[in-house]
């Protein structure tokens, strides 16, 4: 099962109630739950997705119409299932990674180290982005895949891709 963990500002901005927000448990899923948080680039609302356990993140914008409460999982699962493939892993992989999502709820987030690391991801694409002429100029893919190479402290010095890809290709 799916947990999306999200922010203030995520439920405010999709409409989600305190009363819909389920107690998020432990998970087996590879990834685990996610982390989800907004912000804003040259005035457009980018949404963060965070896994839990790898630290594996995504970047997606919000289009024309506004993002609501069904619409955030599909987006999780078709960003990630778009981010594993172009990161070249195979499809039994990719299906590992997404087979357990088929049912979700929405939690708020419970853990502040993890708040923590989902927060200095979103100054770190903000940064990237706008470093790069914001939006219209910037390589989005480039940005994604450069911050998943990161060394992270609470992944013991490996990269979200690394830690990924081992939870991913090695078989239950």
């Amino acid at each position: 099962m799916l947990y999306l963990k999200c922010t203030a500002t995520v439920q405010k901005g999709i409409g989600l109630r305190k009363e819909n927000l389920a107690d998020a448990m432990e998970t087996s899923t590879p990834l685990g739950n996610w982390y989800v948080n907004r912000f804003e680039v040259d005035r457009r609302n980018i949404y963060i997705f965070m896994s839990e356990s790898t630290l594996l993140s995504f970047i997606l914008f919000q289009g024309k119409k506004p993002v609501t409460v069904e619409a955030l999982p599909n987006m999780l699962l078709a960003g990630l299932q778009q981010l594993l493939e172009m990161r070249g892993l195979s499809s039994a992989a990719i299906e590992r990674a997404l087979i357990d999502y088929q049912a979700g709820a929405y939690a708020k987030t419970d853990n502040r180290s993890t708040l923590g690391s989902l927060n200095e991801l979103v100054h770190l694409y903000r940064y990237m982005i706008e470093s790069q002429g914001g939006l219209a100029s910037c390589d989005l893919t480039g940005i994604i895949m450069k911050v998943n190479e990161m060394p992270q402290r609470k992944l013991e010095w490996n990269n979200s891709w690394d830690v990924t890809q081992a939870k991913l290709e090695t078989p239950c």
